[in-house]
């Protein structure tokens, strides 16, 4: 019984390959680019399962978002020309181009301020719509939509019943002769599936046909389904939605109080789902069911009440915190329902679900581009809120920028809040002229080479660590820059923010590889990684010997201290620290600004090349990686 159970599910999985493979052919037959393009994310997918990141781990996810980009605006192109009547080679060259302008756009367009994720998101969803954009009969539209949903949903449900099969397969395998696959096996199969069979698959099922209509007649078993859903589940669930929104929007009249909660993403998804639901059931808006032919009719004045209650609390919103990504999307979403509504005016867009459905898709593509895109909106808003409530004199230049200067709790929060908002829009660049110019360096080389360390290299120089103001933690800032005497040292690295590892996000930031220099603080020491080697050397005690003015001086008026110190297997090391924030008197280092000097020979191996300097006594230009050391403060060897 068991192998005649065996041998059935063998044969259906042999059709369900079967029919995969034919899906996929002919997505590369009709969609050539973007067959090109999965398949180019599928290898990327499995490199990375071995741990090879091209280009780079940091830029992996911007390429396989840009090959996505690529191969759906492709789609879009050869559908919108299919349904026009164009020829092959003229639907191969246009979607040629169009995928690859979209996906350089979505690669290199943090450099020229395009936020790509809207702009991959509208070419996703702009696939449906594309061919009956200026072509009569919007039931054609409406039925080209459903299938080619039905036949994605299908397409990747296959997927995943192929997957489990096999790997139910498999697993009878490795239980009855004792072999089986490794789990980096399993992952080949299962990123393989969904980036490349899947897709492909349902690229295949995107229908070519596109005059078919249905939604007429009753024995259409689907259509029967989505009849029942929508005139007895979802309308009369979104008519008692709407009802309890114009309540509340009547007790906030009564009590003249907006609340700070979650209305705009409340009232945000209420309305994305009268308009989704306006034009799914195009069909069906005549029908007998009361709840619908009641949503007919009524579905554009449900919407204003709550769409003023929106606006009126974004406005407070933005008035006292300024602009987000998530608060511009609210914005936009209700920007999208009004223009809606108002194209309601105009007889010949009135009740048309394609204009519906075009509107938020046309200002989904806009908001990636432009200044009155996200990214920029975010950029400008939050830093001109920066620098009006934080800016200070900065030393040297007098002009308003951001330093490291003792503030509360509360304007710790607020100036990481907003970073971290520009950080989400790709906007740091914006406050790089704001800041003292090391810092600024500092932030540019982390971006480059360490996007996710910038947040942390950007919040050790403004001085962003701390805990709570009813606790002892004490710190300093050093502005004024020592001479280091350098005898016995003959490598350094550039300054940089060290922190303990009990901040560090995850542990893979504080694990070191060859040609690299790591430091970071645990308990009382200070960690260093040269070139696969580690070595502790504490530096709490000699924090501890430091003068106690230093931690109460201006920073203008105090000049950063150098440290010598020795390990326990009698490595001896240099640091200049130029800012430092410390848990308690002799407690935790939670981090420091500070420049670290060691010598190569005592370290296995030598000098890394990569992150160390060599100390050459002729370059002038070694002063940009040297701290400066004020008379009287040389240690002698």
């Amino acid at each position: 019984m068991n192998e005649g159970m065996a041998a059935l599910a063998r044969q259906r999985l042999a059709r369900l390959t079967g029919s995969l493979a034919r899906g996929a052919g002919v997505a590369a037959n009709r969609f050539p680019v973007a067959a090109l393009a999965i398949i180019a994310i599928a290898v990327l997918g499995n490199l990375a399962v071995e741990d090879v990141f091209l280009p780079d781990e940091a830029n992996l996810p911007w390429l396989l978002a840009a090959l996505y980009g690529a191969a759906a605006s492709s789609v879009v192109a050869v559908t919108a020309l299919e349904a026009r009547g164009f020829g092959r080679l003229a639907r191969f060259a246009a979607s040629l181009g169009v995928a690859v302008v979209l996906g350089l756009a979505t690669y290199f367009g943090r450099d020229f301020g395009i936020y790509a994720p809207p702009l991959v998101a509208a070419a996703t969803l702009a696939v449906p719509l594309a061919p009956f954009v200026e072509r009569p009969d919007q039931r054609r539209f409406w039925t080209f939509t459903l299938w080619t949903v039905v036949g994605v949903a299908l397409a990747f449900f296959s997927v995943l019943l192929f997957t489990l099969g096999l790997s139910a397969i498999l697993e009878m395998i490795r239980f009855l002769f004792e072999v089986g696959l490794s789990s980096a096996a399993y992952e080949h199969i299962f990123v393989t599936a969904f980036s490349l069979v899947g897709p492909l698959f349902a690229l295949g099922r995107i229908p070519a046909d596109f005059d078919q209509r249905v939604g007429e007649a009753d024995d259409d078993r689907l259509v029967a389904g989505l009849r029942i859903l929508f005139a007895w589940v979802a309308a009369p669930l979104v008519l008692v939605t709407a009802l309890v929104l114009h309540l509340y929007a009547l007790k906030i009249a009564l009590t003249a109080n907006v609340p700070d909660g979650e209305i705009g993403w409340i009232v945000t998804f209420y309305a994305l789902l009268v308009l989704m639901l306006r034009v799914a059931a195009q069909p069906f808006l005549r029908d007998k069911a009361p709840a619908m032919r009641l949503f007919g009719r009524l579905w554009g004045g449900i919407l204003v009440v709550p769409l003023v209650l929106l606006v009126i609390a974004i406005w407070q919103r933005v008035a006292a915190e300024g602009v987000t990504l998530p608060r511009y999307y609210v914005a936009l979403a209700a920007v999208a329902a009004l223009g809606v509504l108002a194209l309601q005016l105009f007889p010949r867009m009135r009740a048309d679900s394609r204009v519906m459905a075009a509107v938020p898709i046309g200002l989904l593509a806009l908001s990636a581009f432009g200044p009155w895109g996200a990214a920029d909106t975010v950029g400008r808003s939050q830093t001109s809120r920066l620098i009006a409530e934080y800016g200070a004199a900065l030393p040297g230049s007098g002009a308003i920028g951001l330093r490291s200067t003792d503030r509360s709790d509360r304007a710790h929060h607020q100036i990481r809040s907003r970073l971290e908002a520009l950080r989400d829009a790709g906007e740091v660049d914006r406050i790089l002229p704001y800041l003292e110019p090391d810092l600024a360096t500092r932030v540019q080389l982390a971006e480059a080479t360490r996007p996710d360390e910038t947040m942390t290299v950007l919040a050790g120089g403004l001085g962003l660590y701390h805990v709570a103001a009813a606790s002892t933690a004490r710190g300093f800032t050093a502005l004024r820059q020592p001479v280091v005497d350098l005898s016995g040292f003959d490598r350094g690295t550039m300054e940089r923010s060290v922190i303990a590892s009990s901040l560090a996000p995850d542990n893979s930031r504080l694990t070191a590889t060859t040609g690299d220099v790591q430091l970071w603080f645990s308990d009382a020491d200070l960690v260093a990684v040269v070139d696969g080697t580690r070595d502790d050397f504490p530096i709490v005690d000699a924090i501890a010997n430091l003068p106690d003015a230093i931690f109460s001086s201006e920073p203008d008026n105090t000049s950063a201290p150098i440290l010598d110190l020795t390990s326990r297997a009698g490595r001896h090391v240099r640091v200049a620290i130029r800012q430092m924030v410390q848990q308690s008197p002799g407690g935790a280092i939670l981090s420091a600004t500070l420049t670290f000097y060691f010598h190569a020979a005592e370290w296995p191996g030598g000098a890394p090349a990569a992150s160390a300097t060599a100390m050459d006594p002729a370059p002038a230009t070694a002063a940009e990686a040297i701290t400066r050391q004020p008379p009287g403060q040389v240690p002698s060897d």
